[in-house]
């Protein structure tokens, strides 16, 4: 590895590093609020209406602004960027800004007085009150619909700075605002008081924004022209489409489980949650971080570092998410039981959860590694590659979740849904394997065959102190495991050679030539970032 690209990834392994630590931050306030959330709701019917109201608006916000917009127009504006041109950015991003929003309030006007007919359709199994409950419900996560368009873009813009650590910071103030409406607002307002707190912590989530865009000079122009608008247009096209069959992966648990007995939503919603614990400080803490540094490179046309800095990238996120895959099949029982088993959540709904949660620790793996392989298509400005690879991926998703549901009941939704994203990953390397003339598959398979190894003997450690110690209580083997386990990785990782993780801690530490330190990095996902 050259010293530039050796430098390169330092530079985005720190950021990323920083990212996870935020990440980890926010996770950990995330488990705080469904625990609350579990002790005062459990799996009811009224939390499976209150998840149902989220569909539309996720699509709205995902779709047609701040996901779809942030994206592309990292690209765009990183093109501005780097030629100085700073005013010209900012008058992008007003026009960007300001036709996302005419849009969400014209579609989520629409949604709002069609809301029954729209939970009707994400939920055709929803009894009449529920299908009520949801519509009002749906009519106040428009409101924080409309924060997030701005917010989201903005995210964006301050990514394409190279500046993370407000927007990883903004996320756990919309976690804060969830856990005090559920503390203090739902003991009145019973589901409602969740869904004003998400409204309050949205309207945080912005300010904590602020700073940064002082930072960086921005200013906004009452405008809906510029000259990017047209190429952005061109990019935002495909990648909208490729969202949309992203969304309905998400909708899908919502319209299958609607059809299973109450609660069946909200467990599959708490097992994903608890993958996305891991995945998020894995897979999007880097994907995110990596991404500008793809897109430079895309820019500059250098192939070989895109391929070096790509390969590089899905090698770490393997050696980091498999291991946690193995953990979450291994202690998903007890970790469930430790974190969420008590008030209304009782051994029922553990079971329930953990029927869903055992087939997401395979989704665990293709989840983290689709966000870097996704990410080396976005970063040269290919929207189209994503879009048919989604589409596959939502096909399979769909099928077998229709086809399992009546066997595995939540356990289906989560399997397809693993499933899915795999063919998704997969169709995503097989063509970059193609046009970057490789993806250094030797050193790939070499890496993964030394995770699969120390992940076997993590896995031998865990179950030999379970063995062992089988009188102790589901919540003291869920810590005990943990900690055993994370040790047995890390040590039998490095004996075995393995060169990320003996890396990444020199990588972490190194400072990068010319610079006085790390920039600061930032986060993501249906209850990550990106809002819910």
């Amino acid at each position: 590895m050259t010293s530039s690209s050796e430098s390169s990834t330092s530079h985005v392994a720190r950021s990323a590093a920083l990212v996870a630590v935020l990440f980890a931050g926010d996770k950990v306030l995330g488990l705080a609020r469904d625990v609350v959330i579990s002790r005062t709701f459990g799996a009811s019917a009224q939390l499976d209406a209150y998840y149902a109201a989220f569909e539309l608006p996720d699509g709205l916000f995902t779709i047609l602004a701040g996901s779809a917009m942030a994206t592309t127009l990292i690209p765009v504006l990183s093109a501005r960027i780097k030629r100085a041109e700073h005013q010209e950015a900012w008058r992008l991003v007003s026009a960007v800004v300001n036709l996302a929003l005419l849009i969400v309030a014209a579609v989520g006007t629409v949604a709002a007085i069609f809301a029954p007919q729209v939970i009707q359709l994400v939920a055709p199994g929803f009894d009449a009150e529920q299908t009520a409950l949801g519509a009002k419900l749906m009519r106040l996560v428009l409101i924080q619909t409309l924060l997030f368009t701005t917010s989201g873009i903005l995210v964006g813009v301050l990514r394409a700075y190279q500046h993370f650590l407000l927007p990883a910071l903004a996320p756990i103030c919309y976690t804060l605002g969830r856990i005090a409406g559920t503390l203090w607002l739902a003991p009145r307002w019973g589901i409602f008081g969740l869904a004003w707190g998400g409204v309050g912590g949205a309207v945080i989530y912005f300010l904590v924004l602020v700073p940064g865009l002082v930072h960086f000079r921005a200013r906004w122009w009452p405008t809906l022209t510029h000259p990017d608008i047209r190429p952005l247009l061109n990019l935002i096209g495909p990648r909208m489409l490729g969202l949309g069959a992203t969304y309905l992966t998400f909708v899908l648990p919502t319209f299958l489980g609607s059809r299973l007995s109450a609660g069946a939503i909200s467990a599959y919603e708490y097992g994903w949650r608890l993958m996305q614990f891991p995945e998020t400080i894995i897979g999007t803490a880097l994907g995110i971080t990596v991404f500008p540094t793809l897109a430079m490179l895309a820019e500059s046309h250098d192939r070989p570092g895109l391929r070096r800095t790509g390969s590089w990238a899905l090698r770490l996120v393997l050696a980091l998410a498999v291991p946690a895959a193995v953990g979450l099949l291994v202690l998903g029982r007890p970790l469930t039981v430790l974190l969420f088993q008590r008030g209304a959540f009782d051994a029922n709904t553990t079971s329930r959860v953990f029927l869903a949660l055992q087939f997401f620790a395979l989704g665990l793996i293709f989840h983290s590694a689709l966000e870097v392989t996704s990410r080396l298509f976005y970063a040269q400005k290919d929207m189209w590659m994503p879009l048919w690879a989604a589409l596959a991926g939502l096909a399979i998703n769909a099928t077998l979740g229709w086809l399992l549901l009546p066997i595995l009941a939540q356990g289906a939704i989560a399997l397809s849904n693993a499933l899915g994203v795999g063919a998704q990953v997969g169709i995503l390397l097989l063509v970059a394997w193609r046009r970057l003339r490789g993806i250094e598959a030797k050193s790939l398979l070499k890496s993964l065959a030394r995770t699969l190894a120390a992940s076997a003997l993590m896995t031998a450690a865990v179950l030999a102190f379970r063995a062992l110690f089988s009188s102790l209580g589901p919540r003291l083997v869920g810590v005990s495991g943990l900690v055993i386990g994370v040790a047995t990785y890390l040590l039998a990782a490095v004996l075995l050679g393995s060169e990320e993780i003996i890396q990444l801690p020199r990588l972490l530490s190194r400072t990068r030539p010319g610079s006085p330190g790390p920039s600061a990095p930032e986060a993501s996902s249906r209850d990550n970032l990106e809002p819910p």
